[in-house]
């Protein structure tokens, strides 16, 4: 569950991280294969304009991405609101913080990723995709992830296979949004290798993108998620600047500790304290007994 949130997180910030000026566009996400893919699901409606950008939740089975909720920035990413209109409030979304959040995790839980390999398969002259010229990629990740926790010793295999249409005609001035991508670290070194190999593996705006996750858990079971993201529609258009601005009289809301999980950890400011006990570690250890 939590790698679903992580991967929702970062394949937002690999978006807005590349386009750039007078654009408007829907992008469909959908997963298929495991447990958790439902959360991966989403259609996303975007308005990008310079340094501004805003991306609504048309449809969502992400707990911390509702549906009818949107983000919005006015500086390239440094600074970004999750808007809720039902509610009328807003908070602020800090990718580095939550990004930080995952790597104190994988600490806390001894985790260790090793034996990092990626290779690009192929690289060439792709179809044209909504009257756009394309690049087409192919990727192999592989890596290994170990965890020791409360006991409980786990090594798990992996693997990503990925498949991705690039366009370079929305990326004339990406470096923009250099503050929003360089932010992505979690502070835990392998995982952050990880994110900067996938940051720097492609050129463009990615038009189509479909992963395949293959994992073996410790009683040797093999397991395999896809992931496809495309984009289904695109235009260039000149959108009102009030597009960008935080709504009139909504109220500031303080941001969910672990947003996605439930329980106590995904209040957000004025909700019931905490018993003391971490929902997310009792989760995760619950899970890990299964393994066993």
């Amino acid at each position: 569950m939590q790698k679903q949130w992580i991967v929702g997180v970062f394949g937002l910030a690999l978006i807005v991280g590349t386009a750039r000026a007078g654009w408007e566009y829907t992008a469909v996400t959908k997963g298929e294969g495991g447990k958790h893919t439902a959360m991966v699901n989403n259609q996303m409606h975007a308005l990008i304009d310079g340094t501004k950008a805003r991306m609504e939740f048309v449809e969502s089975g992400n707990p911390m991405m509702v549906a009818g909720n949107y983000l919005v920035t006015e500086d390239a990413g440094k600074t970004v609101y999750m808007v809720n209109p039902t509610e009328k409030t807003y908070s602020t979304w800090n990718m580095e913080a939550m990004l930080g959040l995952a790597g104190n995790m994988m600490s806390m839980m001894n985790m260790k990723v090793k034996d990092q390999q990626i290779e690009k398969l192929v690289e060439e002259k792709g179809e044209r995709m909504l009257g756009q010229p394309t690049t087409h990629y192919k990727f192999h990740t592989s890596y290994t992830v170990e965890m020791n926790f409360m006991g409980m010793q786990h090594s798990t295999p992996t693997s990503l296979d990925e498949e991705i249409w690039t366009t370079a005609a929305l990326t004339d001035a990406a470096a923009a949004f250099v503050p929003l991508r360089n932010s992505m670290k979690t502070g835990n070194a392998e995982l952050d290798k990880l994110i900067a190999d996938q940051k720097s593996r492609m050129k463009g705006f990615p038009l189509k993108m479909i992963t395949t996750h293959h994992t073996t858990d410790p009683r040797g079971q093999a397991r395999e998620t896809t992931t496809t993201m495309e984009v289904t529609n695109l235009k260039q258009i000149s959108p009102s600047a009030s597009e960008f601005k935080l709504p009139s009289g909504y109220q500031a809301q303080e941001t969910p500790v672990m947003p996605g999980l439930g329980g106590d950890a995904g209040k957000q400011g004025g909700g019931e304290k905490s018993n003391g006990e971490n929902p997310f570690l009792k989760l995760l250890q619950q899970q890990l007994q299964k393994q066993q």
